[in-house]
């Protein structure tokens, strides 16, 4: 599997309206995983899956403010 083809497949999923519409409940589940596997990854990889994870909490923060706010503070 190519990082190439799971794009392909975000994308896929996403055109065919199979993304969830939940985010905070994706959020929540990734943030439980990352945390269950947190001690098997090395501090790049722990990186990059903060920074996903961050996208998803500020997507869902923004589902939830509207377009009153983008900024928390």
């Amino acid at each position: 599997m190519t990082p190439e083809k799971v794009i392909s497949m975000f994308e896929r999923q996403y055109l065919e309206g199979k993304a969830p519409l939940d985010v905070e409940y994706i959020c929540a589940g990734f943030a439980e995983w990352l945390s269950s596997a947190w001690e098997y990854l090395d501090g790049e990889e722990k990186a990059l899956l903060m920074s996903a994870g961050s996208a998803l909490w500020r997507e869902g923060y923004n589902r939830r403010a509207g377009s009153a706010t983008n900024d928390p503070w």
